[in-house]
């Protein structure tokens, strides 16, 4: 049995990392300073590791699971992590643009500040997670379940959710009053005991949503389509 404790060593080249790929022995280990694009990480253990100062632009992460991982500084941009599990995962300081999460589990995660335009949790199920300063510009949760979610802003700025595709998602006691849902998609969705005080929905598609409990006093919906 390999030694995770301790961060269990160092991994600090390609080489190093995908050698650990291989054996499946990456959990508990700090991975840091070098890049890693196209990285080949399907179904592998990332549980308790920390990334950080780590190019992993394109890599394919579907069905890997981290847990317990922070992530700091990582180029993530349209890295694929479909499938997989994402639980008490933290980031901040990243840029995850075109990531995709499309069916991931993503389970009491701390994301932010964090670039993550034009993201994809499609049918994701989100629960108990927080995007703190996170940009969320046509991020697509398109029938994605998200569950007790809240959608931090920065100091005294929402954060952006403008353009986002919720179409068809179930949205359960989820907070966006520091969000910004110009022009977002809202079509057939469904929205229970939602937090939507002061938010801006102009532009905003809501065709067949229904809201059953939520609060909505001070909600900007000019030009929305209803």
């Amino acid at each position: 049995m390999s030694d995770t404790s301790a961060d269990a060593g160092l991994v600090q080249s390609r080489l190093q990392l995908e050698r650990l790929v291989a054996d499946d022995e990456l959990a508990g280990r700090t991975i840091a300073g070098f890049a890693a694009r196209g990285l080949l990480l399907r179904s592998v253990d990332l549980d308790g590791v920390t990334v950080e100062r780590v190019d992993l632009q394109d890599a394919d992460g579907e069905d890997a699971r981290l847990e317990r991982a922070e992530l700091r500084q990582i180029d993530a941009r349209r890295s694929r992590w479909s499938g997989g599990l994402w639980n008490r995962v933290k980031a901040k300081d990243s840029d995850l643009t075109e990531i995709d999460l499309g069916g991931a589990q993503v389970l009491r995660c701390e994301l932010g500040p964090v670039r993550m335009a034009r993201a994809s949790f499609r049918r994701a199920k989100i629960q108990s997670t927080t995007f703190q300063a996170a940009e969320l510009y046509a991020a697509d949760f398109s029938g994605a379940v998200l569950t007790r979610v809240t959608f931090d802003g920065y100091d005294g700025a929402t954060v952006s959710l403008s353009r986002a595709d919720f179409t068809g998602a179930a949205l359960f006691e989820v907070d966006f009053r520091r969000a910004n849902l110009y022009g977002a998609v809202l079509s057939q969705a469904m929205l229970f005991r939602c937090d939507l005080r002061g938010v801006n929905l102009s532009s905003a598609d809501l065709r067949g949503a229904r809201l059953v409990g939520c609060q909505t006093s001070g909600a900007d919906l000019d030009g929305a389509q209803v």
